[in-house]
This record gives structure tokens, C-alpha cells and sequence, in this order.
């Protein structure tokens, strides 16, 4: 019999079979570390009630913390706000942990500094790309069309084609984009990196407003920035490179940057250095390689979403469609070559694949001149259980996954087949909602979160400052497998 749904079917067959041998479930080894109801913010620029362009400066309900990231060696917790809406004053931030007791709310600053941060009245100057679209003939409103004959099945093409979103649009020839302001105009994440004692992070550079008002300010651009072991004294975050991404791949997206993923090819070198760039909104993954400044795209049928596993539920009362692609990637042992297997997944789809690194650190195979089985579906996971964020513990051989609605963590030993059965809930928690990012640290530490974006990005609801809206968690790993399926 030919199987067409994919995953969807087998979400039906595994349902209510998946492991629950696990025991973690919120116990002692688990703590909430911090956790925002209203975020404060430490002598903003402006005041609270001045306007930026056409909006207000600062609106509370629109502001939530989103991505996060922890430096040991300097004491400096990073987080990110997206800004889904208007009203964020900054979407870098940063706080010290020596000033904050475990289960506070931290008062954030701006991150290297306001002004790398804030948006101007000039950026909002010429209207919305979509008011500048009924007056310019380069904006290009086109439909993005899947691939019908994929893994996930041949549904018709009427079935994978639909109108892109604002968000997603892809607009060329645009003007005013330039590097004389240098600015972070909206970031999803920052990857800390303990090894050189570095931050990097993807600016989309585009602002998109309940969807349906996007404003275009600058391109696209890698930075990566110094983090010194005095920074949370002298709050002085030099800037070592900011690199715009060639305009070849800014007309595939100019929005939709998630995550990055570090790999090094040496342990005597902070140069020696690839980078692997999900695009959730487009569904491609960048390659950067920082020693030799060069930039390619890899594209895939996998790293598309199953419409059929898009419609999410958030907080059991909120539920949305989400058909966005590829958005994690993690890396597992090196071979005798250096090479190594990069795990990845979309966030509509329950499905694991892989490919090795030997094929996205060659050039030449970019973006498609690869044997299409190159890249390999590892297993599914199960009824429900879209992965968000993966990392692999290299101690215990382990990948940890932050889930979009099952209020759960999940892992998976890679050295055994991925399926339902071989997943362990290392945690479990209705106060978990929806984890963006995840990551462990040199200590052992696996750091979490929960966080209402679902609301800020696919309503007009005003965030309840009653209420907590994002709590950040941290478990020690290796207390958290023992005793389930994930343990040797």
C-alpha cells in the first residue's frame, strides 16, 4: 500500500504508544531560574510614552523575551525580544547573573549597547513595504509553489501552493539599504560560543508588524561580537565582524534567520570555523564558512514543512497555524575526517533527518548539486511532537529537543533507532509552553524556556502582564536521563 501522509498517518499508528518510562516530570533537579510577568528595562533612551515613527516607543503588552544564552566565563546572560510587534524598545538585551537571585526577573540593558538597538523615525519614514508596493514596481507579491512529488507524499500542487504570508514576502531592488548605521534591527536568537568567547546572531533586518505592515531597513547581516571576561563590569562588547549576506541569497528571504549552528574544524584555531544558518520562512540553510568569508545556500525538499502537521495549539486554549520549514540543527560526533552528522527538522513536521557536514562544507555541492539521498530521514517522533530546538549532549551521546505544545522535553540516545519508543520525557510541566531555544553549556547544563511568542506572532491579543510569560529553566543532564530510555 503506498503511503502518502507521511508522518500524519504515522502519528496515528504511534499515538498513545510513546514512551513514558522517563521520571522527569518537574522534580528537585529541575529549577526555574528566572521568569518575567512585565520586563523592565534599565534607563531606556527614550521615555516610555515617546513614539518611534508612527508607534509607540515602548508597549509592554508586546514585549516578550524570547532567545537566550549564557556565558560562564564572564557571568553574561543574553535574551532576545522579537519584534512581531511595534513597541520593543530594544531585541538584544542583556543582564548579569552575580545581580540576580535564581527565581527573579532580572531588569535588562540594552545589548552591546542601546544604540546598536534602536530603531529610528527615518525607518518608518517612507511607509510599510506594503504602502511602498502600491507605488513601486519592484515589489514582487508572488506565490511560493512546493515541490508536489517530496517525502511527505504528492498532494497536488494546488494542495502546496499558497499565498506567502507578509512575513515571508520577497522584495528586490530595494532601496536605502546601506552599512552606515550598523544597526540590530530584529534578531530570534544568539548563539554564545564558550570556546572563542563569542556571540553570533543573524539581524533580519526587517521589522513585520501583526503581519500585515513589514518594513524593510537593511539587509540581512552576521555579526559576531567579543564577549571578555569583564564584559558584565565594563558592559564593553566590541564588535568583531558584521558581514550583510550577499544580495543572491537576500532575494531567496530577506527575513526568517533562526538559528546558528557552530562547527569548528580545529581546536587551535577560533578561524577554523563553519556556520550553519537555518531559514525557517524559506525553507534553505546558509553556510558560512568564517575563515574564508564566503557565503552558499543548501536547499532540500526536507527542509519543508508538512502542511499536515502545521496547526498547533498553544497553551491548550490558543491554537494557530504555523507552516514554517527548517528551524533546527544539531551536530553530532566528528569522524577521523572531522566531518559529522548534522540532525535537523522543520517546525510543522514530526520527522528527524540528517546529512553529514561533509556535504554542506563543500561549496561546490551548493545549493543543489548533491545526490538527493545524501540527505536521510532518521525516524519520526511521534503524534504532536514537532521539535523546536535540538542539542546533543556529547557526554551521554544524547539529543535533547524543546517541543512547540506538548509542555514537555524529550530525548533521544542517538545511538539507538529514532522512534517513539526510544524518546524519554526528561521533563514535564504545564507552567512550559512553547520552547524557542534550548542549549547546553560547558557545565552540563541544559537551559530552557517558555515563552508566549504563538500569541504575539499569530494574534492582535495584548500580552497579560498578570501573569508570567516566559520562564527560563536549567537541569543537569546527566540527572535528568537516569533512569529512562536515553540512559546507555
Amino acid at each position: 500500500m503506498k503511503i502518502i501522509f507521511g508522518a500524519a498517518v504515522l502519528c496515528l499508528v504511534f499515538s498513545g504508544i510513546i514512551s513514558e518510562q522517563s521520571r522527569g516530570y518537574y522534580e528537585s533537579y529541575v529549577k526555574e531560574v528566572y521568569y518575567w510577568k512585565k520586563v523592565f528595562f534599565e534607563n531606556l533612551p527614550k521615555s516610555d510614552d515617546s513614539s518611534v515613527g508612527p508607534y509607540r516607543y515602548y508597549i509592554p503588552e508586546n514585549v516578550a523575551v524570547n532567545g537566550f544564552g549564557y556565558h560562564p566565563a564572564s557571568g553574561l546572560f543574553v535574551v532576545t525580544f522579537p519584534r512581531l510587534r511595534p513597541g520593543v524598545p530594544i531585541t538584544l538585551g542583556a543582564f548579569c547573573v552575580d545581580e540576580y537571585k535564581m527565581g527573579s526577573s532580572p531588569t535588562i540593558w540594552g545589548f552591546p549597547n542601546y544604540q546598536m538597538n534602536t530603531l529610528q523615525d527615518s525607518d518608518f519614514a517612507g511607509g510599510s513595504d506594503e504602502e511602498k508596493a502600491a507605488q513601486n514596481a519592484w515589489h514582487n507579491p508572488n506565490k511560493f509553489n512546493y515541490n508536489t512529488g517530496n517525502y511527505y507524499g504528492n498532494y497536488g500542487s494546488n494542495y502546496y501552493s499558497h499565498q506567502l504570508p507578509s512575513y515571508a514576502k520577497t522584495y528586490v531592488h530595494v532601496q536605502g539599504w546601506g552599512q552606515e548605521d550598523q544597526r540590530i534591527i530584529a534578531l530570534f536568537h544568539m548563539q554564545i560560543d564558550e570556546i572563542c568567547n563569542r556571540g553570533f546572531l543573524v539581524d533580519n533586518g526587517q521589522l513585520v508588524y501583526y503581519q500585515n505592515a513589514t518594513y524593510t531597513i537593511q539587509k540581512p547581516a552576521l555579526w559576531v561580537i567579543d564577549l571578555p571576561a569583564n564584559g558584565c563590569k565594563t558592559r564593553n562588547f566590541p564588535i568583531i565582524r558584521r558581514r550583510e549576506f550577499p544580495d543572491r541569497i537576500v532575494a531567496k528571504s530577506p527575513n526568517g534567520y533562526v538559528h546558528i549552528t557552530l562547527d569548528y574544524q580545529s581546536e587551535d584555531s577560533c578561524d577554523d570555523l563553519f556556520l550553519y544558518i537555518t531559514n525557517c520562512f524559506f525553507f534553505f540553510l546558509v553556510v558560512y564558512d568564517y575563515k574564508k568569508d564566503a557565503f552558499w545556500t543548501f536547499e532540500h525538499e526536507t527542509f519543508l514543512p508538512v502542511i499536515a502537521e502545521s496547526h498547533f495549539v498553544y497553551d491548550k486554549t490558543f491554537d494557530y497555524d504555523w507552516a514554517l520549514g527548517l528551524h533546527s540543527l544539531a551536530l553530532g560526533y566528528p569522524d577521523k575526517f572531522g566531518d559529522r552528522t548534522a540532525y535537523y527538522s522543520s517546525i510543522a513536521g514530526t520527522a528527524q533527518y540528517a546529512v553529514s557536514t561533509k556535504i554542506l562544507k563543500n561549496r561546490r555541492k551548493s545549493p543543489n548539486n548533491f545526490n538527493p539521498k545524501d540527505f536521510r530521514i532518521m525516524g519520526y517522533r511521534g503524534c504532536d511532537n514537532e521539535p523546536m530546538k535540538s542539542v546533543i549532549d556529547y557526554t551521554y551521546g544524547v539529543m535533547v529537543t524543546t517541543e512547540a505544545q506538548t509542555h514537555e522535553i524529550r530525548c533521544w540516545n542517538i545511538n539507538k533507532p529514532l522512534n517513539p519508543d526510544n524518546l524519554g520525557v526528561i521533563f514535564k510541566s504545564d507552567k512550559y509552553n512553547f520552547g524557542t531555544q534550548t542549549f547546553i553549556d560547558s557545565r552540563g547544563y541544559q537551559w530552557f524556556a517558555g515563552d508566549p511568542v504563538p500569541i504575539l506572532y499569530a494574534s492582535d491579543r495584548p500580552l497579560d502582564l498578570s501573569v508570567v510569560n516566559t520562564r527560563i529553566f536549567r537541569l543537569k543532564v546527566s540527572d535528568a536521563i537516569r533512569g529512562t530510555v536515553c540512559e546507555n
